[in-house]
Formats: C-alpha cells, structure tokens, sequence
C-alpha cells in the first residue's frame, strides 16, 4: 500500500502550513513592533524640549508630556506612529527644524528628538526583520 496524496490535498497541505506560518510570524512581528513604539515613545519624550519660559498658556514640560503613540494594523501591515497630541503638534516641525525668529533676521537653534529616535526606531525594526 503506497501513501500517497492527490495534488490537491498537496496544494491544500501547504496553503495550511503557510498560513500558520505566516500567522506566527505577524505575531512575533506585531509584538516586538509594539515594543520598538514603546522604545521610541520614550526616546523622543527623553530628547524632547522643555519649555522653560513664563507663558501661561504653555505650561512647562506640557510639549514633553503629551508625546503618545498609535499601532494601525490594516491589510497585514503593522504601522505605529508616535505623535503628539493637543496643540503642540504645531511645535513639533518648528523645533525639530528650528525657525526664523520674531525678529525676522536670526534662526532659533534646532532640537533634533524625533528623527533620533525615528531612525532608532528604524534600525531596531529592520534588524528584527533580518532576523525572521
């Protein structure tokens, strides 16, 4: 008696254990990705700016404080975004950058803290990917 299968129970027997796969893989990847978010989250309120000015309306550290972060998951792709809620958003590209001053002839000193830890974030994402 030979043990033999049909090309269709064959096909079958893969797309299985493919989908398996591909399903462990998507949680190994969908946890370790949260866990880079939570990395850079903290990152980039760490190199975040604190106001230090006498401005009611601006309470101190409140720029560094409403750092937060989303994970959207759509069509098998694990996307996280780190942003900052409420009105700061508006600093965001201003001190990253630095800007053109009231005065209109001098340049505030840019403060690099989110492409640190973008890029950061970025290294730590594609060494788990060769690791898979």
């Amino acid at each position: 008696m030979s043990n033999s299968i049909s090309p269709d129970e064959l096909v079958q027997a893969l797309v299985d254990y493919c989908a398996g796969y591909t399903a462990e893989i998507k949680e190994r990847v969908g946890d370790r990705i949260k866990d880079i978010g939570e990395e850079a989250l903290a990152e980039v309120k760490e190199l975040s700016p604190v106001y230090e000015g006498d401005n009611k309306n601006t309470p101190r550290g409140a720029y560094r404080r409403n750092w937060t972060y989303l994970i959207e998951k759509e069509r098998g792709e694990i996307k996280v975004t780190v942003h900052v809620k409420g009105k700061h958003y508006r600093l965001t590209h201003l001190l990253e950058k630095g800007h053109l001053n009231r005065d209109g002839t001098t340049r505030s000193k840019a403060i690099p803290h989110i492409s640190i830890a973008q890029e950061h974030a970025n290294k730590k994402a594609e060494k788990l990917l060769e690791g898979l």
